[in-house]
């Protein structure tokens, strides 16, 4: 979502709602400190990659990278999310590359075509983590979001914070609604890891075990009616066209194709936007139409052969892997000599 802007920047309309910001805050800290008192416990290793602030940070393209990596040294590893604006009438559900994003949500659908691991969806996080391992012999189950679903079992807590937002990405620095913060910006001390998505601040104002970086490399379009027909990233240099955005934080898309010499003319919809074909009935056919992967498995159905998806590889640091990747060797050897 778009942040007004007096979450980007404090003024009277924050101040006037800094009394509701402490009665969420103070809510925030009680829920934790209830759940680290008595925290659920898994069968499994859980990562949990979360958000401290509204508004798409990264996520989705991140867990892309961490299952990828994951797999590569030899984990089996599945996936729970929300399925957020599913509107399936039974969860959780097992989601597929062929799903229906508008039954069980559009995020996991990408996930499943990306990865091709167990995928499952249920806006009661537990329960989808309760049926991944029930179906499935798993190493690690991530859970995309739900930091503060305490309802949830974890092993390791990852924050990830949008480095284009000001101040580290935590904007006014205050909590609903008079500013961006789902809970206090404390927990990011508390947490095993933080990354940024983009160039990570050279001075920091909080203090985490391990701080990361991710940067979102621009690979090729690729053509959303026939996924055959790929063109590199010059191929629109110059060139106008129409630039949808059902996502979090809409600008970064923008940014990257302006840097990829294309004008883009913006079409902003609501995160996770259900898209139909009535969306797109005044467009100049003529025009290029550019989007997200996480955009586009919401679009098939009505695609144009002039509609094309900009693909991207996350890439993160290797300090950060490291520290990863050792916390999690750690983490499931623990796990396994306790069951």
């Amino acid at each position: 979502m778009s942040w007004p802007t007096f979450w980007l920047k404090a003024d009277w309309r924050s101040t006037l709602l800094k009394p509701l910001s402490w009665l969420v805050c103070r809510e925030a800290t009680r829920r934790l400190q209830r759940f680290r008192l008595n925290p659920p416990i898994s069968p499994g290793l859980v990562i949990l990659v979360g958000n401290i602030v509204v508004g798409g940070t990264g996520k989705t393209p991140f867990i892309v990278w961490l299952v990828q990596r994951l797999v590569h040294r030899g984990y089996n590893v599945g996936v729970i999310a929300s399925g957020y604006g599913g509107q399936a009438k039974t969860w959780p559900q097992q989601v597929n590359a062929d799903s229906d994003a508008t039954l069980v949500g559009d995020e996991p659908v990408l996930l499943a075509r990306a990865l091709g691991c167990p995928v499952i969806a249920s806006p009661k996080r537990a329960e989808a983590m309760a049926m991944m391992f029930k179906h499935h012999h798993l190493d690690i189950v991530i859970s995309d979001d739900g930091l503060q679903h305490y309802a949830l079992a974890r092993d390791i807590e990852l924050i990830m914070l949008d480095a284009t937002r000001p101040n580290q990405g935590l904007g006014n620095g205050l909590c609903l609604p008079a500013g961006p913060l789902r809970e206090p910006a404390s927990r990011l001390s508390e947490v095993d890891f933080v990354i940024f998505n983009g160039e990570r601040p050279a001075e920091l104002d909080f203090n985490a075990p391990c701080v990361g970086q991710m940067q979102l490399q621009p690979v090729r379009f690729v053509n959303l009616l026939n996924p055959r027909i790929e063109y590199d990233l010059g191929a629109f240099s110059g060139q106008q066209g129409y630039a949808v955005a059902g996502i979090g934080h809409p600008e970064r898309f923008y940014s990257t194709l302006k840097s990829l010499s294309i004008q883009p003319l913006p079409l902003d919809f609501s995160d996770h936007h259900a898209f139909s074909a009535s969306d797109f009935n005044t467009l100049d056919t003529k025009k290029p139409l550019f989007m997200t992967t996480k955009d586009a498995v919401k679009c098939n159905l009505f695609a144009k052969d002039n509609w094309w998806v900009l693909e991207i590889n996350p890439i993160c640091d290797c300090a950060f892997e490291n520290a990863l990747m050792l916390k999690v060797r750690q983490a499931v050897n623990t796990k396994k000599s306790k069951n």
